[in-house]
């Protein structure tokens, strides 16, 4: 008898456990963009916003991520303005001058990381892999289905959908 109930008891708590597993997947699943960033407690998402310009996370099918962020890179022109004219004695062309101008000019540029993620610890956190980063673990703080806390070392990420 204490066996029987020793295993109910184990089979509703796996049963319970896997409903969670799934409604947590489910809030998951979705767009995500970052509402605010900080480091050691204080605030950044200044900074993150300046080199992850409309960042974007998006978890699909519970074991599919995507990151998309729009970076500046800045380029230097050199161009060569050159004046001269043709001398009808020598019948050549004599250069009068040249001028060099140099311009520094902002380029955007779309950057992304993909890969695999899953829920582990007892769905306390998640990690992903990828060939960027590798594998990262980020502890789940606070989820709802529009709102999403992940911590990372001492960064927070705070999403919304």
């Amino acid at each position: 008898m204490k066996k029987t109930i020793f295993l109910v008891s184990l089979f509703g708590a796996l049963l319970i456990a896997g409903c969670n597993e799934k409604n947590l997947i489910g809030q998951i699943d979705g767009t995500w963009h970052l509402q605010k960033y900080t480091v050691n407690g204080a605030d950044r998402t200044y900074w993150f916003d300046t080199t992850h310009a409309g960042f974007s996370w998006t978890f699909q099918n519970g074991d599919k991520f995507s990151q998309y962020w729009q970076s500046i890179k800045m380029y230097t022109l050199y161009t060569l303005d050159t004046v001269a004219h043709f001398d009808t004695t020598s019948h050549a062309f004599v250069i009068d001058s040249i001028t060099t101008s140099i311009a520094r000019v902002p380029t955007g540029y779309t950057s992304s990381v993909q890969g695999d993620w899953y829920l582990t610890n007892g769905n306390q956190f998640l990690e992903t892999r990828d060939s960027v980063y590798g594998n990262l673990l980020y502890q789940i703080i606070d989820h709802s289905k529009s709102s999403l806390h992940l911590l990372y070392g001492n960064q927070d990420y705070y999403l919304t959908k």
